[in-house]
């Protein structure tokens, strides 16, 4: 990391300059990357390099994944509020939690109940809201925000699936959820942390408890209490015959806190993605006519009930996974190096050896 850099990427950076161009950070390293003969840049006054090579993404998320862990930096932005969470965490604690979620998940009985608490919610909900919102906005010419009926109608579904708690945001009456509006409050002003010029203002605004860090703690104070609140419920209800993911956790882990990182894992897990991973299906959907048309005679032709049946379901899928393609959900990736690398891309290399603080950001 360098203190001062008068290259073009370093000095648009400190001057803030990129920002007459372009609405946020993101983009602006995407215009770069593109720009980038390697698909590789560096921002050396923060001692990052952000790569969107493929061949550089395989190498650090697949072949060589034990040698770039999330590392301090990151950890410390997200530890307040993802704790020891499988997203904050590397070694042995991210490679329990991975084995627990992938063996629930993968099991045939918690993908049907996961699909009896989806069914149930757009029969029961979904659809009367909207042939709701498609009435009224007849007779009026208002629209429905669609992204926000999304994700409401994905923190009911993860909320039910993971810990067997239903918050009713879908409700007719569209109600505020306390648990919703703390999380993405959480969330929010704790990825801000990444665009302080310098970790020393945020961590200094956290010591003084002043203006974003004092609402940070706030937020993060009532997320803890009502995590911990459907942790108790749960415990009174009892767990071991339940369904939801939280129970089966529960039966090998009695550490409060810890559990309380795994609920905060489920929910960014489960909550974002899946609202923007559809609200971008509809809107590409709504631009091809003739894709719509095909799904819905797919539709009438197939009655799914089972699991399988959902994967056979060929055309949805694959117009699913295509927009996953062309709108990422998960916009990127965060990690450290932990020991000298070769890697097939030098610009990338050459730089990754500088120093053993370099976080490289994974552009998708």
């Amino acid at each position: 990391m360098k203190p001062w850099c008068n290259c073009d990427v370093c000095r648009s950076f400190l001057t803030s300059s990129w920002a007459g161009e372009f609405e946020n950070l993101c983009d602006w390293y995407t215009h770069l990357l593109r720009k980038s003969p390697s698909g590789t840049v560096h921002v050396h006054v923060l001692g990052n390099t952000i790569t969107a090579n493929p061949e550089n993404v395989e190498h650090m998320l697949k072949t060589r994944f034990d040698n770039y862990p999330k590392g301090k930096p990151f950890s410390t932005l997200l530890g307040d509020l993802l704790g020891r969470g499988i997203f904050n965490v590397d070694g042995d604690s991210w490679r329990f939690q991975r084995k627990m979620a992938s063996l629930e998940l993968g099991s045939i009985t918690v993908r049907s109940y996961a699909l009896e608490i989806v069914s149930s919610e757009i029969k029961s909900r979904l659809i009367p809201l909207l042939r709701s919102f498609a009435v009224a906005g007849g007779k009026t010419g208002d629209v429905v925000d669609l992204q926000d009926v999304f994700r409401r109608f994905s923190f009911d579904n993860i909320c039910k699936f993971s810990f067997g708690l239903d918050p009713g945001c879908l409700r007719l009456s569209l109600p505020i959820s306390d648990l919703a509006v703390a999380f993405d409050l959480a969330s929010k002003l704790s990825a801000e942390r990444a665009l302080s010029a310098s970790p020393v203002i945020w961590k200094m605004k956290r010591l003084l408890n002043i203006g974003s860090e004092r609402k940070l703690k706030e937020a993060i104070k009532l997320v803890n209490e009502l995590a911990k609140e459907i942790i108790n419920e749960r415990r009174r209800m009892g767990f071991s015959t339940q369904k939801d993911l939280l129970s089966r956790f529960m039966a090998s882990i009695d550490d409060e806190d810890y559990l309380r990182d795994i609920v905060i894992s489920f929910l960014l897990a489960g909550r974002d993605t899946v609202a923007s991973g559809l609200t971008s299906f509809f809107y590409l959907i709504s631009n091809h006519p003739d894709v719509e048309r095909a799904i819905r005679e797919e539709s009438d032709r197939d009655r799914i009930e089972e699991v399988e049946a959902v994967l056979k379901a060929f055309f949805r899928e694959t117009n699913v996974r295509e927009t996953n393609t062309i709108t990422y959900q998960i916009k990127g990736n965060e990690v450290a190096v932990s020991e000298d690398t070769e890697d097939v891309d030098e610009d990338f290399v050459d730089l990754a050896l500088q120093t053993e603080d370099l976080k490289l950001l994974l552009r998708y």
